[in-house]
């Protein structure tokens, strides 16, 4: 990775750092590949239902 991308990435991460700790993720263990489990934040399944719905919608 070079200093640009290093950059940008930081930004992003420091971009995320505040919505995700609410959510009480941690970036420094958090694995991107890893599945997320909606069954622990139940209103983040109801606004990704919403969200397939207007997707639907729309296509």
């Amino acid at each position: 990775m070079n200093n640009h991308q290093n950059a940008i990435f930081h930004q992003i991460t420091n971009f995320l750092k505040t919505p995700l700790a609410l959510l009480g993720v941690d970036l420094k263990n958090f694995q991107f590949n890893k599945i997320c489990h909606f069954a622990n934040h139940p209103y983040l399944c109801k606004g990704l239902r919403l969200c397939i719905k207007k997707l639907k919608f729309i296509f």
